[in-house]
């Protein structure tokens, strides 16, 4: 049974382990013949992982035809046409490839989503037309602007005034923004997977976010103070794997709660990161996504992970305006579970503006939320950061 891995970097590198460790044969797809998971892949296609008429031909001459159980990616994008593309060829349940443009695409996605499930008011526009959105009169503030394909809140800003909306939507270079309701709440994501079209959750995070005007993410607490929603998410969940045709794939959504209302704000059909798949949920459940939708996948089995009461935090380091001149390793304990910094010596940090300006990230887990942030503190001390 081959299990086809479209990329093969180091973010790939919890799924292709899940792999292998359910005995599966790899193929590995990647554009860079030194990639991270290369080693542990039982054959390599050295090819980008948009190309997927190549990577199509290359898979059929390598006469595994009929083995390829499923086609998975860490990746987010366009590499998820990629996936689909080639698990419409293979004749494998992903997403239909008629609906994956409305997958990838937020503005498209919305066309669909929000004749039935609850989102913030939101306004698309195209390069063509950025002066004609000023003239709507249905405009308030604080809005968000957003590029409709993006990640890690690269280009997401709150928007105070018009001008402010003025110069904002001029400085960006993308071909269609979004301009959406602010709605005031606490934020959550959900991290699950569809099989054989339905929709599982497998737990929740409360987000706790940087200061405005940027929508940095700086902590995730797990267990989310809101998992009693878990029935409403679910239904919601379900309804977008209706929705666009999705059969068997990762699903992440990211919601506001306000006023007991869940305003889905994003779903995509990826594992996400933040580091919740990877250390934070496995630390708290015992229990491995990757694994877990593999095997479902491949032989139908869904297993879902017990109930804990234990919690775990994903605490980011914010940076500012300067130059890393130092700082330690700390060695990883019981309850700390991952530590990193981004960043090299000499390096210079300014204060994040988007995900992918943090400076380091630190995992623990504890009895409770309150204990396991002690510990990050506790750690992030340690580290002795020092920035001049």
């Amino acid at each position: 049974m081959f299990i086809v891995s479209i990329g093969a970097g180091k973010n790939q590198l919890p799924l292709i382990r899940a792999c292998k460790d359910l005995q599966c044969k790899i193929v590995g797809v990647d554009i860079n013949p030194h990639a991270e998971g290369f080693p542990l892949c039982d054959f390599k296609i050295i090819e980008s992982i948009y190309n997927y008429h190549e990577i199509y031909q290359s898979l059929k001459e390598l006469l595994v035809f009929d083995d390829i159980a499923a086609i998975v990616t860490r990746s987010y994008g366009e590499a998820l046409r990629t996936v689909s593309y080639l698990c419409q060829q293979f004749k494998i349940p992903h997403i239909n490839y008629a609906m994956i443009d409305y997958c990838i695409d937020k503005s498209k996605f919305r066309t669909i989503a929000n004749k039935t499930i609850t989102m913030p008011h939101c306004f698309t526009m195209g390069k063509n037309d950025k002066g004609n959105i000023l003239t709507l009169s249905d405009i308030t503030f604080p809005c968000i602007i957003k590029p409709s394909q993006g990640h890690a809140k690269h280009n997401v800003q709150l928007i105070d005034s018009v001008q402010h909306l003025k110069q904002s939507i001029a400085s960006m270079k993308h071909s269609t923004i979004m301009v959406e309701e602010y709605i005031e709440g606490d934020e959550i994501i959900v991290i699950g997977f569809v099989i054989n079209k339905k929709f599982y959750i497998c737990d929740i995070s409360d987000k706790v976010l940087n200061a405005k005007p940027y929508f940095v993410d700086r902590m995730h607490l797990l267990p989310s103070t809101y998992y009693h929603y878990h029935n409403q998410l679910t239904s919601i969940g379900q309804q977008i794997a209706d929705l666009f045709l999705l059969e068997s794939t990762p699903l992440l959504m990211e919601c506001v709660i306000s006023n007991n209302t869940i305003y889905v704000i994003e779903a995509a059909c990826e594992f996400g990161g933040e580091y919740l798949a990877d250390y934070a949920i496995p630390a708290r459940l015992h229990y491995d996504i990757f694994k877990a939708f593999i095997t479902g996948i491949t032989t139908g089995k869904v297993e879902l992970p017990k109930k804990s009461t234990t919690a775990s935090v994903v605490k980011y380091i914010m940076g500012r305006q300067g130059r890393l001149t130092h700082y330690k390793q700390v060695e990883n304990k019981k309850n700390c579970i991952h530590n990193e910094i981004f960043a090299t010596i000499g390096d210079a940090i300014q204060f994040p503006e988007n995900n992918h300006n943090r400076l380091g990230v630190i995992v623990t887990k504890g009895k409770t939320v309150e204990k396991a942030i002690k510990t990050a503190n506790t750690v992030l001390e340690q580290m002795e950061i020092i920035i001049e």
